[in-house]
């Protein structure tokens, strides 16, 4: 499971960073005339996408399962990469955004609240932090095609590999990738509950019968739960705090390669950064989610995000390029990092008929800091402004974000119908 996670995570890390990877191309490509201003309008594409698709999947994932849904986004977002590569001019190619948008939104809350419910309470965090690793992998790897392939095949080839390369994951993804059994058992599913826990081999006593209080309910039943008296607070502090995470995610990710050209970097340099920075996501959210598990979600995301804002600030000035790679290193595990915990952290303090679409909820309007992340890096380029304030601009949200996680309320003592689960539930003890 977690390994299938992985990999529908790195594709849909790379098919999220072929834009920022393939942009400089597109931007000297004269066929398509971009200009900077329509480059960050493009570059906000995507993120709204994102936005459609976590509200409606979010949603969905706690009717349908979240195994569905995984698949359907991933086969979204890859088609919709295929779309990108072939588009004969810039209409076609911002429809093709969308539709990664919309897909990448499917796959995020569906694949967080599977790896949440398959795995023990000790290692919540580092399971989530594994799967999600692929976020930075895939990166990267745009970053090397970006680097090897498109400067002689063409910008294309950057949208080309991100889609075909579903054609591996996808047929694995539908023959072994498991449903959630804390799902199946919440929701009454009793039939398909007994086909998987046979298929995988368990005794079916493992998941304990369904209470009262996890079964199902409509999505505006849902979306009262998230607003109600003991969560609304919470809810709105993990809105805010993924909004601010988010708008540095995706202000860098596309505006990194630039920003490090406006600091006197040549373009095989900048790409290089950018490497560094998806490796980074990759690698440093495992010792992150490790600590997590340790201290709790709360202080780990506050101290990952001053690690962004550290990262950042230290890119302002002209270092070792030695020092300069660990600044990105530690943006990275700040950025995405820090987002991988969110959603842990939200996915920790929800009932389990709620708990996708409270990751969802928080992941929509987040998605509004990733619309705004493009389009405020492009303002603050054309602003023409001291290259240290480029950089200052986007450490002040990740400083913020720190500062919002801190206010969420500690979880009440009340016993919630996932305490209360017996001690072989398979949120306690992994099947």
């Amino acid at each position: 499971m977690l390994l299938l996670c992985l990999a529908c995570m790195t594709l849909e890390g790379y098919d999220v960073i072929a834009y920022g990877a393939a942009l400089p191309f597109m931007l000297a490509d004269g066929s398509w005339q971009l200009t900077v201003a329509q480059a960050s309008l493009l570059g906000t594409l995507t993120p709204i996408g994102m936005l459609a698709g976590a509200i409606l999947v979010g949603l969905l994932t706690d009717l349908v399962g979240r195994r569905r849904l995984i698949i359907a986004s991933v086969t979204v977002f890859s088609a919709a990469m295929l779309l990108c590569a072939l588009a004969p001019g810039v209409p076609l190619f911002a429809l093709g955004r969308i539709l990664v948008g919309l897909g990448v939104g499917g796959v995020l809350p569906s694949i967080a609240a599977l790896v949440y419910e398959f795995s023990p309470p000790r290692r919540r965090n580092l399971n989530t932090a594994l799967a999600f690793a692929g976020v930075g992998t895939g990166g990267a790897l745009a970053a090397v095609v970006a680097a090897v392939v498109v400067p002689a095949a063409g910008f294309r080839a950057e949208y080309l590999i991100g889609g075909l390369a579903a054609l591996v994951v996808l047929p694995l993804a539908v023959r072994y990738l498991p449903e959630s059994l804390v799902f199946l058992h919440a929701t009454g599913r009793h039939d398909a509950l007994r086909r998987w826990t046979t298929r995988l081999r368990l005794d079916a006593g493992v998941v304990a019968p369904a209470k009262a209080s996890d079964e199902p309910a409509t999505g505006a039943g849902r979306l009262s739960v998230l607003f109600s008296r003991d969560h609304a607070v919470a809810t709105v502090l993990f809105c805010l705090t993924t909004f601010a995470s988010l708008l540095v995610l995706f202000g860098l990710y596309t505006w990194l390669p630039q920003l490090m050209r406006s600091a006197g970097y040549e373009l095989g340099s900048a790409l290089t950064f950018l490497i560094v920075l998806n490796l980074g996501t990759a690698v440093g959210p495992l010792f992150v989610g490790r600590l997590a598990d340790r201290i709790g979600s709360q202080r780990a995301i506050a101290g990952s995000f001053l690690l962004a804002v550290a990262g950042i600030v230290v890119l302002s000035s002209p270092l070792p390029i030695v020092l300069l790679y660990a600044a990105v290193v530690l943006a990275g595990v700040g950025t995405v990092g820090t987002q991988i915990l969110i959603n842990v952290f939200v996915a920790s303090r929800y009932p389990v008929h709620v708990r996708a679409t409270a990751i969802g909820t928080a992941l929509s309007v987040g998605r509004l800091g990733g619309i705004l992340g493009p389009l405020y890096g492009g303002m603050l380029l054309s602003a023409q402004l001291p290259t240290a304030w480029l950089f200052y601009a986007f450490a002040a949200p990740a400083l913020l974000g720190a500062v919002l996680v801190t206010l969420v309320p500690r979880a009440r003592r009340a016993r919630t119908a996932n305490e209360a689960a017996p001690p072989n539930s398979p949120e306690v003890t992994a099947p």
